[in-house]
């Protein structure tokens, strides 16, 4: 599992404002190889993990920790993919069972969940023909929104 620490999470809101500008030529968010080629944009990098029955997996290295990117619905190829998962585990916090319902209550696109005493945080987006690596920048900004979510919970901040 894929294990993020408190200032991995910090480290990773900063890479949003590392983002270099899309390269000339757009490629497909529907393929892996360009997630990791805006990855190395944000000086961060991906490494695959494993692939088999239409998933792709990678391992997302960043200066502040590692997460999981996971490709699923993929062509034979491992591109062509339907969905996109990032994954990240928090290993064992005290959360209460409540602040997790809470959390899962206010946020829209990700999830917590605790599983075997760890607890696990999730994003996931369909992918389609038109998206592009700005659409993959977005998705990679929003699932840094549910780290910082879930950081300000770990560390009992204050709730809007």
């Amino acid at each position: 599992m894929h294990h993020i620490t408190l200032r991995a999470l910090a480290a990773l809101s900063l890479l949003a404002a590392t983002i270099a500008p899309a390269q000339a030529q757009d490629s497909s968010a529907r393929d892996p190889s360009t997630l990791i080629s805006v990855l190395a944009e944000m000086d961060a990098r991906a490494e695959l993990h494993s692939r088999d029955s239409g998933a792709v997996r990678l391992d997302v290295i960043t200066p502040g920790g590692i997460f999981g990117a996971e490709f699923l619905g993929c062509e034979e190829s491992g591109r062509d993919c339907r969905a996109l998962r990032f994954t990240a585990s928090l290993g064992e916090r005290a959360v209460t069972e409540a602040a997790l319902h809470a959390y899962n209550d206010r946020e829209v696109l990700c999830r917590a969940v605790r599983r075997e005493g760890e607890v696990h945080v999730r994003y996931g987006t369909l992918l389609s023909d038109t998206q592009s690596r700005a659409d993959l920048k977005a998705h990679i900004g929003a699932w840094q929104g549910c780290l910082r979510t879930m950081a300000d919970l770990v560390n009992g901040a204050p709730k809007p």
